[in-house]
């Protein structure tokens, strides 16, 4: 009980930090601008931040639940790896072309047509929702029966989640 009291009183005396891990801001980055260099979209470079999001996100849930337990920790350990992760990239200039998305036409339905959205976010929204409902899936079939169905279980959904999203991207963005 005191390790809960406790933490919300340390986390006013922590400094504020630009990145959960500047290294890994910097990786992204990195490899946002190869696969710009290599001709890949936005759109796919997204889902795939957005697989790292989670699954950075999923390891340190695992190692934090050891410690304290909260409601809706994995959910908001979540959103703060995504802010955490696209916050540096929107003010490095990465995530900054919020004009009409015209690839992909039926956003203007939803609102985001008109508003506009970065094509990396939207792609990175995508991949943390989808590859967060994976893993979900996943542990929701293991719960069920008690085991996994097959060995790597959890990346295998991920993995086909990830190649999925990617092959409806690239064909509506050719």
């Amino acid at each position: 009980m005191k390790k809960t009291l406790m933490i919300p009183i340390l986390t006013f005396l922590i400094p504020i930090v630009s990145a959960h891990c500047p290294l890994c801001t910097i990786a992204a980055g990195a490899g946002i601008g190869a696969a710009r260099f290599y001709g890949i979209d936005d759109s796919i470079v997204g889902l795939f931040l957005g697989a790292f999001i989670v699954s950075t996100a999923l390891w340190f849930n695992k190692w934090l639940k050891t410690k304290i337990d909260l409601p809706l920790q994995k959910v908001l350990i979540i959103f703060t790896s995504f802010l955490l992760l696209m916050g540096p990239l929107y003010l490095t200039g990465i995530v900054n072309n919020f004009e009409t998305v015209k690839a992909i036409p039926t956003l203007s339905m939803f609102g985001l047509g008109i508003f506009g959205i970065d094509k990396l976010l939207l792609g990175t929204i995508i991949g943390t929702l989808f590859v967060s409902v994976s893993f979900s899936s996943s542990d929701y079939i293991r719960k069920k029966n008690g085991k996994v169905l097959f060995p790597y279980q959890g990346i295998s959904f991920m993995i086909i989640t990830l190649l999925i999203l990617s092959e409806i991207f690239w064909k509506i963005n050719k």
